[in-house]
């Protein structure tokens, strides 16, 4: 149902890719030209995905389509074959994943139907139009891109086009299965569609409100990620977790999982945190084997920034960030699933305009705390919550080994 805004062949080996700044990333699957030498030959696996494209765009009355690919690391998104007609100089040709929040959400089985222009921006869509419809393309049950479908009026995405839209998807899907040596639904194309699926319950990273600017990330490079955060709003608060799963990558995953939809549930029940890691501590240990074990930190806050209160499991950091000093202020309680009863305490914090709490899963801290060294006179500082959270976010992407590194900040305005 439409939403509203709600190895593999590498077929040209021997082909320059001029937009992509890492050729590695070319590598098995069916990656298309895309330049402009387009052959004529219909045995041709570009000439018959473009002359999909261009039947697309006149049927349902469009400027331009493109489709994108994601390439074998599951970062990025490779624009493959824009269509012909309604040629558009300013496509994306690379496109981080994490942040194509639109293709994030299609490629969960949705079309995503952008109706306007500042909706364009909120689903970060490729190029500027005044409406774009986005459709999954698929493999079974594995996503393989997205196809893009742009549009000079507003609000043209109907159910006509939506369903049309659909239709031109499956042909394209037919065309790159057809050029596939092998079923693709083997272990790591079900491992990608198993990191999609986690981007996909992750709230927007960046939040400003009238009194408080959020900010989340999980370091998730190639493999599954055992940590998450999520948002809660209501008119009287702000609720922000963050946890970390125990065990091997799958389990821990699961256990992510499992932790992040009881948080979510208990957040909205109850306004202190300590009850809300105590029923999810519940949740955990008389629903489980004893073989799940997790980290975790809820905040809630007043949405008018008078009161914060936080309560902690585990192993993570929480510090508050001040202009002149910064100070560790939970206190740790046992981690989720390993006692019937964690006696969670809650601390109150007065946060003055500027301070920044950030909250640093046990890994994340660890490369955080190693990078900004207060005896070399490299110290944390929260001022500018962007630049922070850009240095932050640079730090953890040095190590590829981090599966399990997360952190969040929220700055009172």
């Amino acid at each position: 149902m439409p939403t509203q805004e709600s190895g593999h062949l590498r077929l040209f080996a021997g082909h320059n890719d001029h937009h992509s700044d890492d050729s590695s990333e070319i590598q098995s699957r069916p990656y298309l030209r895309r330049d402009d030498s387009v052959s004529d030959d219909p045995n041709d696996l570009v000439y018959r995905v473009q002359a999909i494209l261009n039947n697309g765009v006149d049927i349902l009355h469009a400027s331009a389509a493109a489709l994108y690919l994601i390439d074998d690391e599951t970062r990025h998104l490779l624009l493959q074959v824009p269509s012909s007609l309604g040629a558009v100089s300013n496509w994306e040709y690379k496109r981080q994943l994490k942040s194509a929040h639109g293709d994030l959400k299609a490629l969960t089985g949705h079309v995503v139907t952008i109706q306007n222009s500042e909706r364009m921006k909120h689903w970060n869509a490729p190029t500027e139009f005044p409406s774009a419809v986005c459709i999954p393309v698929v493999d079974g049950m594995v996503p393989l891109g997205t196809l893009w479908f742009f549009f000079e009026e507003p609000e043209a995405g109907n159910d006509h086009v939506t369903k049309m839209a659909e239709l031109i998807g499956s042909h394209i899907e037919s065309e790159l299965n057809r050029a596939e040596p092998e079923p693709i639904g083997n272990q790591s194309s079900a491992l990608k569609y198993g990191m999609l699926w986690q981007q996909n319950r992750l709230p927007n990273p960046s939040i400003d409100c009238d009194q408080w600017l959020l900010r989340g990330h999980v370091s998730q490079n190639s493999a599954l990620t055992s940590g998450f955060f999520d948002w809660d709003f209501t008119d009287e608060r702000i609720s922000a977790t963050l946890g970390v799963a125990q065990g091997s990558v799958i389990e821990a995953a699961f256990t992510a999982a499992s932790v992040q939809t009881a948080s979510r549930c208990y957040t909205k029940l109850t306004q202190k945190p300590s009850e809300v890691l105590e029923s999810t501590n519940q949740s955990i240990w008389t629903g489980g084997i004893g073989d799940q074990f997790a980290s975790m930190v809820n905040i809630q806050t007043t949405s008018d920034g008078a009161q914060l209160q936080l309560s902690a499991a585990g192993d993570c950091r929480v510090l508050l960030i001040k202009s002149q000093e910064n100070v560790s202020v939970a206190q740790y309680g046992p981690d989720l699933g390993t006692v019937d009863a964690g006696d969670y305490e809650d601390v109150e914090l007065l946060l003055d305009s500027g301070d920044t709490l950030g909250v640093f899963s046990d890994s994340a801290w660890d490369a955080v705390s190693h990078r900004f060294d207060p005896s070399n006179g490299n110290e944390l500082c929260g001022e500018d919550l962007q630049h922070l959270f850009s240095e932050l976010k640079n730090t953890l992407s040095y190590s590829e080994s981090l599966t399990d590194a997360v952190f969040i900040l929220l700055q009172k305005v």
